[in-house]
């Protein structure tokens, strides 16, 4: 029964089991259309042009997270890590920078898919409850970062590659949105089209009918893991480039907002149900609730209070509705 769920969830919330407010993306469509309006009350100059193009832009860098997030949470697992896991491959892929900025990229996204699929052997192998062994690894992860540069941040003034990752436009475009909306849309097909992306929602779903049915969780969840730590690495370079340096603390919070993302975005945490149009327009909501705290005028701390406050309380009204 539960594995039936998972199916009718799986590309699009279509099908309804009880009406229009049980369809995940709509809940979110809505909480969406709720905080735009109270930004135009409220906030009216949060929707001139240069404004909105610095939202997308920041939306789409966590957003990457919280696409990588997504997948983990489908399994029915979590990573609190990938913050950690961002910090640590950005200044792995620094040493490099001597080599040109390609190899560090390169460098950058392998030690990412590395962290994650290192996650995923321990969750799956080694038994380690997913939270339980991401919070360890957030801490291992966020040391050896530190260690690695010994605290010591890299600049990027003479890295044309990386500034361009995070500063520069393609047809108008911010490139880190152009980013964005591709791994959106590889994503979305992937969940939707293959094999594979079926077998995550079927692994969240109902681990043991998945495993009588021939499916090798594990190596779901292992790849699930692996694509989460390719997700937060690439987002490393577009956030390091708005600051014009790499630093060993670059992901610190990032996990939070990940996990809150996918869950505003309608992924359950239970595991078998989300989407990443549904993440997408979590990551929206998101950065567009920060921004109206940011242009509001509130203080930085009260900001960091209010930002808490307001993404628990979304988060529980919109898990109340869909058990309704």
């Amino acid at each position: 029964m539960r594995n039936n769920e998972a199916v009718e969830q799986r590309p699009l919330h279509i099908k309804s089991a009880g009406g229009i407010f049980r369809n995940n993306i709509t809940i979110s469509v809505i909480i969406f259309a709720l905080v735009l309006i109270s930004a135009r009350v409220f906030v009216p100059t949060i929707y001139q042009i240069m404004n909105v193009i610095n939202v997308l832009r920041i939306v789409s860098i966590v957003g990457l997270v919280a696409i990588g997030e997504t997948f983990i949470l489908l399994t029915g697992e979590i990573d609190i890590s990938v913050g950690s896991i961002m910090s640590l491959s950005l200044v792995t892929g620094g040493l490099f920078l001597n080599r040109g900025s390609l190899t560090a990229l390169l460098i950058s996204l392998l030690t990412g898919v590395a962290l994650g699929f290192i996650n995923g052997i321990a969750v799956t192998k080694g038994k380690i409850n997913s939270l339980i062994m991401t919070l360890g690894t957030l801490s291992i992860y966020g040391g050896l970062a530190l260690i690695i540069v010994r605290g010591q941040a890299l600049y990027l003034y003479n890295r044309p590659m990386y500034l361009w990752m995070g500063k520069e436009y393609i047809a108008g475009i911010p490139v880190p949105v152009i980013f964005f909306i591709a791994v959106s849309c590889i994503s979305y097909g992937f969940l939707s089209f293959t094999k594979r992306g079926h077998y995550l929602f079927y692994t969240g779903a109902n681990k043991v009918a998945a495993l009588c049915s021939g499916i090798n969780v594990d190596n779901i969840k292992i790849l699930a893991f692996s694509i989460a730590g390719f997700c937060a690495a690439l987002a490393g370079p577009f956030f390091a480039s708005q600051t014009n340096r790499i630093t060993p603390i670059q992901g610190v919070g990032f996990e939070l907002s990940a996990i809150a993302i996918a869950v505003l975005g309608g992924t359950d945490l239970s595991g078998g149900k989300g989407s990443i149009i549904g993440t997408v327009v979590g990551a929206l909501t998101y950065g567009f609730l920060l921004n109206i705290l940011s242009l509001s005028g509130v203080g930085t701390y009260m900001e960091l209070v209010l930002k808490g406050v307001m993404l628990m309380a979304i988060v529980l009204i919109f898990q109340n509705i869909k058990k309704k």
